[in-house]
C-alpha cells in the first residue's frame, strides 16, 4: 500500500508519494509558495484542506481535490471587529507583526494552527485562541461559543508563541464530544458540541507554565484514552480527561529552565491499529533539540507503562526540533510514522518507528505533517 505525506513549511507545502513498499519516494514542486502552511486535513470525499497564513493577506484556508491545484476558500475564520483581545497574546503577536495588522489590539485570527475534518464538519483551531466550525466545506465559519465565551477566558495565559488553539479531537462515536488544546490554558472538553467547554487538567503539573499542553492524540476506537505531550511531561487519561497519569517510564528526562525534571517535547502520534503511541523527546525547554544531538523516536505498546527508543536511520548529530504539528501516522499495517524538523528534513518509517529513512531535506522549517495511504 502506498502512502502520501503532506508537508507544510514556513514558505509553502510539498507532497511526498511512495511506492507500494513505502521505501521509494517522489516529491512535488513547492506548492502554495510564500504561505506559512500550518495544518492539513482530509474530508471523507478526499478533498484536502490547508491552514495557511501570509504577512500581507493574513490567515485563511485553501483546498485541493488533486493535491496539485490549491484554491483559497470563499470564507475564513474571523472574529467580529469588536471582540476583546488578550493583552498578553497581542503583545507577543505584535512583536512579530511586520505589517502592523494587529497593533491596535482586539481579537484577531492571526494564524490557523489546526484544521480538523470530522465527517462532513470542518473545525479550525486558531490564534488568538478559538475554535471555528464550518458545515459547508469551508465556505463559511462560525466560532464555538464554549471557547469564544468561556467564563475563564480573561484568565487564559498565552504560551511562548501566543494564545493558540492547536489541538482538536472529536469522538468518532459521539461527535458532541470535542477536546481542544490551548497553550497555555490547557485541555478543554465539550460534551454538547461546543456550546460549553470544561477544563480537563486534573493531575497535570501546572507549576511555572500553567497547563501548557503541547499536543494530544486519542484512540479512535476509545476516545476516552488520550495521550498528552505537555510542557511538563507525558500523560495519559482513560476517562476522557477527567484525570491524568504521568507515563514516563523509559523516556529520557531533562531539566527545564525552572529545574523541574520531565520528558519534554512537542509532537505525539498514534497507530490506530495497535494503539501504540510515538513521541520525539527534546533536551528541555532551553535547548529544544534531541538529547545529546541524537534524534530518536520513542514508542509505547502498553499504554505508556513503558517506552522504547528507536534511532536506526536517524541523524546522530542533529540540533533541530520537531514541532507539535509535524508528526503523523498513515494508519497502514504496519503503521507508517513520519515527522519533520525545524531544519527542514522529513523522516519516514514503514515499520512502526523501528527503522527510518530521510524522505526529503533542505526544506524551510517544517510546521505540519499529515499522512494517509492509498491503493
Amino acid at each position: 500500500m502506498s502512502a502520501t505525506v503532506l508537508v507544510g513549511t514556513q514558505k509553502g507545502a510539498m507532497v511526498l508519494r511512495s511506492d507500494e513498499s513505502r521505501t521509494q519516494w517522489s516529491r512535488s514542486p513547492l506548492l502554495m509558495k510564500g504561505w506559512l502552511v500550518t495544518s492539513f486535513a482530509r474530508d471523507p470525499s478526499g478533498r484536502t484542506y490547508a491552514g495557511v497564513t501570509h504577512d500581507v493577506w493574513g490567515a485563511t484556508v485553501m483546498a485541493s481535490d488533486d493535491l496539485k491545484t490549491w484554491t483559497q476558500l470563499e470564507g475564513a475564520p474571523r472574529y467580529p471587529s469588536d471582540a476583546k483581545g488578550n493583552h498578553g497574546h497581542n503583545r507577543i503577536i505584535g512583536a512579530m507583526d511586520p505589517m502592523e495588522q494587529f497593533s491596535a489590539g482586539g481579537r484577531h485570527v492571526d494564524q490557523i494552527w489546526k484544521i480538523h475534518a470530522s465527517s462532513e464538519i470542518l473545525y479550525a483551531g486558531v490564534s488568538e485562541a478559538g475554535i471555528f466550525r464550518s458545515d459547508d466545506r469551508g465556505k463559511s465559519w462560525h466560532p464555538l461559543r464554549g471557547i469564544d465565551e468561556h467564563p475563564d477566558r480573561d484568565a487564559f495565559v498565552p504560551g511562548f508563541g501566543g494564545l493558540c488553539a492547536h489541538s482538536i479531537l472529536v469522538d468518532a462515536h459521539d461527535p458532541q464530544r470535542i477536546w481542544v488544546g490551548i497553550s497555555s490554558a490547557g485541555l478543554f472538553r465539550s460534551d454538547d458540541g461546543g456550546e460549553t467547554f470544561i477544563s480537563k487538567n486534573e493531575g497535570v503539573d501546572s507549576s511555572g507554565e500553567g497547563y501548557c499542553v503541547h499536543s494530544v492524540v486519542h484512540d479512535p476506537n476509545d476516545a476516552d484514552v488520550i495521550y498528552r505531550q505537555d510542557h511538563r511531561g507525558v500523560y495519559r487519561t482513560d476517562d476522557g480527561g477527567d484525570s491524568w497519569s504521568l507515563i514516563e517510564n523509559g523516556l529520557p528526562q531533562s531539566e527545564l529552565s525552572d529545574e523541574h525534571r520531565c520528558s519534554f517535547g512537542f509532537a505525539i502520534g498514534m497507530d490506530p491499529r495497535t494503539h501504540s503511541a510515538f513521541i520525539v523527546p527534546m533536551a528541555g525547554d532551553s535547548f529544544r533539540f534531541p538529547h545529546g544531538g541524537r534524534m530518536a523516536v520513542y514508542r509505547t505498546q502498553d499504554r505508556g507503562e513503558s517506552w522504547q527508543g528507536f534511532d536506526e536511520g536517524l541523524p546522530s548529530d542533529c540540533y533541530a526540533n520537531v514541532l507539535r504539528g509535524a508528526m503523523a501516522t498513515d494508519g497502514s499495517d504496519p503503521c507508517g510514522v513520519y515527522f519533520g524538523t525545524t531544519s527542514g528534513s522529513v523522516f519516514g518509517s514503514a515499520d512502526r518507528a523501528e527503522s527510518w529513512q530521510t524522505l526529503v531535506s533542505d526544506l524551510p522549517k517544517v510546521l505540519a505533517v499529515e499522512a494517509f495511504t492509498s491503493g
